[in-house]
């Protein structure tokens, strides 16, 4: 069964024929018909909204103020997310007059500094230092050194400023150079 030439020849004349056929035709081709269906939805509503000629000057007797007029002259506001205050911390040193003063030194915040003035292997010769040199305000504190008892003279700061700006008063009064140390090394030795 092969193709011949007459075949070919009968098929491009039946198609030149419907082709032709189709170009007469009233209705436009599938190909070219618009089926959008927003097209009529649009022209529908521009056939309901009245123009601008068809408002009579009757109707608008009256004039009405709908909004105050804006202002443009810099009244502008900026609106910001609101800030939280920061939490006020206070912080309360209850000194219990029951404790001893290794108790307080290791109650103590470790952002405090002491200054150490003087050392000694007894209380009673650490409490005679104290009161010969007017340091009553000082502090006496037991501390173990290796498995030695040593009684240390200190007076406390809340930092280390504070504790170097108090040294060289406390050298005046005692004759030596002090110590100025961090609490924490001090509450690191406290004998129990």
């Amino acid at each position: 069964m092969g193709i011949t030439t007459k075949t070919i020849r009968g098929i491009a004349l039946t198609n030149l024929i419907i082709f032709g056929l189709a170009a007469c035709s009233t209705s436009p081709a599938p190909w070219q018909q618009n089926d959008d269906p927003w097209v009529a939805k649009r022209a529908s509503e521009a056939d309901s909204v009245p123009s601008d000629d068809a408002v009579s000057d009757t109707t608008l007797t009256d004039s009405v103020l709908l909004a105050e007029p804006e202002s443009t002259e810099g009244n502008y506001i900026v609106m910001e997310e609101p800030v939280a205050p920061e939490p006020e911390v206070i912080i309360a040193v209850v000194v219990d007059e029951h404790l001893t003063a290794e108790e307080r030194v290791l109650a103590m915040s470790e952002t405090d500094y002491a200054v150490q003035v003087y050392a000694s292997k007894t209380l009673e010769s650490a409490e005679a230092f104290k009161t010969s040199k007017g340091l009553e305000n000082l502090t006496a504190v037991k501390t173990d050194r290796s498995g030695d008892i040593i009684y240390v003279l200190v007076d406390i700061y809340s930092d280390r400023d504070a504790a170097n700006a108090a040294a060289p008063g406390l050298e005046e009064k005692t004759g030596s150079k002090p110590w100025v140390r961090s609490i924490t090394g001090l509450q690191k030795i406290i004998a129990e």
